[in-house]
């Protein structure tokens, strides 16, 4: 078997490549196909209450093995290195272990190699994890690109499994300014989990309205195929959902294009589920503004209903 790099570029390049699919390590998971959607198991843990947390005794020897890797990389201390972080999980793992190494003034360059290796030459997703995360802290936002590491984050960016460590290496190598020149462009690419992943990344502090960012969630952002309510409030938030429909209310206000009102309609059906799950139009903060502006809208332009056909459904969940 090649690596899971080499085969998720060579599905990329042939166009069979969809962002949740199947990894070739599937089988070694003790089950008929993946135990968790891909990025689930990140994304549920970090949202939940579940401890994750290892000993400090049991992280610095992991950090040990791996230090010892990175600084006299040979088969067996590969082989320790490799035992060691499949028997303790990606996710449970990467923040102890980068601490630890950062502590023990490990070689940033030795150390950019071992995560090079481990993301694009490894055959199992728990050790690719590591390496993309490795190589998110091995560098800093003021640096140039070094050959080949972009590469590698973006394209294992590409599939869920792996979006919840790519996104925030990225935005470790590039920098909070630079991230969504990045990011933007992966988030349609990703319909699941992943995309969570990398709006949780998007730099939205000092951004006006009407920038990329920010049009990109209220048009596009709640859309995924695991249901609108998943990324609702986060949309409405930081896209400013109340206030782009208070905007929209005033008498000179131009019709909103057919994707933008029909992202809209897709962050208020999402805020509007009340599945007991997500974040609702209650834990939106401005969510009385957006209910109100909403159906003034509705009530005042009815040729919205001529681009989407949803808004007196949303009004009714919303009584």
């Amino acid at each position: 078997m090649s690596s899971i790099y080499d085969w998720l570029k060579a599905e990329i390049e042939a166009g069979t490549f969809e962002s949740g699919c199947r990894l070739p390590d599937h089988a070694d998971l003790g089950a008929d196909g993946d135990g968790w959607v891909p990025g689930a198991y990140e994304s549920l843990l970090m949202r939940s209450t579940y401890s994750i947390r290892r000993s400090s005794i049991q992280n610095f020897l992991l950090a040990r093995k791996v230090r010892k890797q990175i600084l006299d990389p040979s088969e067996q201390n590969e082989k320790a290195e490799e035992t060691a972080l499949l028997k303790s999980g990606a996710l449970a793992a990467v923040d102890p272990l980068i601490s630890f190494l950062y502590s023990m003034k490990t070689d940033k360059a030795k150390m950019r190699d071992e995560a090079l290796r481990l993301a694009s030459t490894s055959r199992k997703r728990e050790l690719v994890k590591v390496g993309i995360a490795l190589l998110g802290a091995c560098g800093d936002e003021n640096e140039e690109w070094i050959e080949g590491d972009k590469e590698v984050l973006l394209t294992l960016a590409r599939h869920e499994e792996f979006t919840f460590y790519a996104a925030p290496a990225l935005r470790a190598r590039v920098g909070a300014d630079k991230v969504n020149e990045y990011l933007l462009p992966l988030c349609d690419l990703v319909d699941g989990w992943g995309k969570t992943a990398i709006l949780y990344e998007l730099n939205y502090e000092k951004t006006p309205a009407g920038t990329p960012a920010i049009e990109y969630l209220l048009r596009r952002g709640c859309k995924n195929r695991l249901g609108l309510a998943l990324n609702a409030n986060l949309c409405a938030t930081k896209g400013r959902l109340a206030e782009k429909l208070e905007e929209l209310c005033a008498e000179d206000a131009s019709l909103p294009d057919g994707e933008l009102w029909t992202g809209i309609c897709d962050v208020m059906e999402g805020l509007t589920a009340f599945d007991g799950i997500h974040d609702s139009l209650n834990d939106y903060k401005f969510g009385i503004r957006a209910r109100d502006a909403f159906a003034t809208l509705i009530g005042a332009r009815t040729e919205l209903t001529q681009i989407d056909p949803r808004g007196e459904e949303i009004l009714q969940r919303m009584r």
